[in-house]
């Protein structure tokens, strides 16, 4: 499906007197910025549920620790398997939306009404009923946020052909990421211990749930801005239909697509493994209530700054060598952070900064998918942009299945004690090892399929000189037609 553009809103334009195709405007400020509420809306259903369903479950509804990382592996990675499916019948759509808007349109209302059954506990912890139910909520809130969030990736591959403007989307969308977390972490607490009943000291089943609400319902107007002002202007040419072992085939053949979905699987396993279990390093170690919404917030606030400062060095430096050092710094502060323990909050708070500072990758590594598409579109002829991006989605899942089971696990088998006053110093010591060595070595790993990425940025302005020729062509035949 080689490319062309909607007339009305096209990002390139036809030159008639030389018969050349023009980059056109850049996306609006506006837009792009509103394309990263998608996240913030996002991140109020992801991260409350990575980085708190594991202490509601263990702590609020008492279900054993390791049935959790069992329970939390296997619901995510049955969830990861239908992400592909879901990105394939998206490209696929065809509406006066679009493929990928209605999708966030008709999807937001049932995500928000999950995530709040989610975080209920009709049944006692010690039943197989609380076991049963947390799998059929958890395993469809996955479900559903894949129908809703691998469209929405998605979109930033058609709303532009620039690179400048993908780099700009995707930066937003993580700004957005990081603002979600920010007010999630400063928020989120305060909210379940408001809402827990007695004198707000100590949470209950109830203020999560409640927690869980406010935040499902700040989603939806988030969602409803980005599918009323997107656009999808990158569309496919050729309308004949292409069989979905074809675009499968296509998918698992494009080599540096696929060296990108390893890099994702192991910065996001850094990234949200230790997302998973911060929460308890945070009380348990730390132990100081009134610092656990700032540390919370502030990785993903650094994070912003650094995405600010940082990803937009990636046309000069090369968006891969800006991945490397970012995964490289990562590991580095990690590893400090480890090394100097917990008992100096001021080494923990500066630590933890820097390692929001230097956790701006993200966007670079998104606008690089979107340069792999184009780059198997230029090989092959067929664009699989939905099918493409629900890697990104399957990385996601994956990773948190991985990062945060295997956290879990560890956890349990160092000897936490749910609930307990004061953990052993032997657990306080696996918690540390489990929150920064485990993500720094994650995070190391993840330069080595860099290693052999070779689309550069000299080489992908030749693929968008030869896509933007054949879509020439193809709106000369549309014209003489």
């Amino acid at each position: 499906m080689a490319t062309t553009t909607d007339q009305s809103s096209a990002p390139a334009a036809v030159t008639a007197a030389t018969g050349t195709i023009t980059a056109g405007p850049a996306l609006p400020l506006r837009t792009r910025v509103i394309y990263g509420f998608g996240d913030i809306a996002s991140q109020f259903i992801w991260t409350i549920t990575s980085s708190f369903l594991a202490v509601f479950y263990t702590d609020m509804v008492g279900i054993a620790a390791g049935t959790v990382a069992v329970l939390i592996l296997v619901a995510r990675v049955f969830d990861a398997v239908i992400d592909p499916f879901i990105g394939a019948l998206a490209e696929r759509t065809r509406s006066r939306f679009g493929r990928f808007r209605p999708w966030i349109l008709y999807g937001m209302v049932p995500l928000s009404i999950m995530v709040v059954l989610t975080f209920t506990a009709p049944f006692d912890g010690k039943s197989i009923g609380a076991v049963i139910w947390a799998v059929l909520t958890y395993g469809l809130l996955g479900a559903l946020y894949s129908s809703v969030n691998v469209p929405y990736g998605a979109l930033s591959t058609v709303m532009s052909e620039r690179t400048a403007d993908r780099v700009s989307l995707n930066s937003w969308r993580m700004i957005g990421t990081n603002i979600g977390g920010v007010v999630l972490g400063v928020a989120i607490l305060p909210i379940i211990l408001a809402f827990s009943g007695g004198d707000g000291s100590h949470p209950t089943a109830q203020g999560y749930t409640i927690a869980a609400a406010v935040f499902a319902v700040a989603a939806l107007p988030l969602f409803f801005l980005v599918f009323a002002t997107s656009r999808e202007v990158v569309k496919p040419v050729r309308r004949d239909h292409v069989p979905f072992s074809t675009t499968f085939r296509l998918v698992l053949g494009n080599g540096q697509l696929m060296l990108l979905f390893v890099v994702l699987l192991l910065s996001l396993t850094s990234l949200f493994g230790r997302l998973s279990v911060v929460l308890f390093y945070y009380l348990n170690n730390v132990g100081n209530y009134a610092l656990v919404s700032l540390l919370m917030a502030l990785a993903p606030l650094s994070t912003v700054v650094g995405i600010l400062v940082f990803s937009r060095l990636g046309r000069r430096f090369g968006k891969r060598n800006m991945l490397m050092i970012s995964f490289a710094a990562q590991a580095v502060v990690l590893t400090a952070l480890f090394l100097t323990g917990w008992e100096d909050i001021g080494v923990v708070i500066g630590l933890t900064a820097l390692y929001g500072l230097s956790s701006y990758g993200i966007p670079l590594v998104l606008a690089m998918v979107s340069d792999a598409i184009d780059y198997a579109e230029d090989k092959t002829g067929i664009r699989t942009d939905g099918t493409s991006y629900a890697l990104t989605s399957l990385a996601t899942k994956i990773a948190s299945a991985v990062g945060g089971a295997v956290g879990i696990a560890l956890l349990g088998a160092i000897g936490y004690v749910a609930s307990a006053h004061q953990q052993p110093a032997e657990v306080l010591h696996g918690i540390n090892l489990v929150v920064n060595i485990g993500p720094a070595i994650a995070a190391a790993l993840a330069i080595v399929p860099l290693l052999f990425y070779r689309i550069s940025e000299a080489r992908y302005a030749e693929i968008r000189e030869r896509l933007d020729t054949k879509a020439l062509a193809a709106i000369k035949l549309q014209q003489e037609g």
